[in-house]
């Protein structure tokens, strides 16, 4: 039996030695969903229900974090243009990676946001390989 997409990324991120906090619940998404007025890709629910993001900031060894359901609302509340829902970051915040409110896709937000992906599961793996599309 072939191993799903988020297993395969369970044990990749556990083989690096990131921290990963336990997966969210229904209820925890459909929470913040309702925050932030904004309905996330079954992908990324897919996802969170296993794993809630890395623990205490944790990040892979190539300086990438994947957040938590609560630091997702605490930085759209923070200063950031509120048409993006970010859920990484590269080298403590020097850019963001996230979704956009008003198009389809996955953006690294710097001064000007950049399409980078179509789907949650092709960015994660664009991070997971160090692809260039994420810096």
């Amino acid at each position: 039996m072939s191993k799903t997409w988020t297993e395969e990324l369970l044990n990749f991120w556990n083989n690096k030695g990131v921290a990963l906090n336990q997966g969210a619940t229904y209820e925890d998404l459909s929470k913040v969903e309702k925050e932030l007025e904004f309905e996330f890709p079954a992908d990324f629910k897919e996802l969170y229900l296993k794993v809630n993001g890395f623990k205490d900031r944790d990040w892979l060894p190539n300086m990438f974090s994947i957040w938590s359901l609560e630091r997702i609302v605490e930085e759209y509340k923070g200063d950031r243009k509120k048409e993006f829902v970010c859920f990484a970051d590269y080298l403590i915040s020097s850019h963001e990676i996230g979704f956009s409110k008003n198009r389809k896709g996955i953006f690294t937000i710097h001064e000007t946001p950049s399409h980078i992906a179509n789907t949650f599961e092709e960015v994660i793996l664009l991070i997971n390989s160090n692809a260039e599309e994420v810096y």
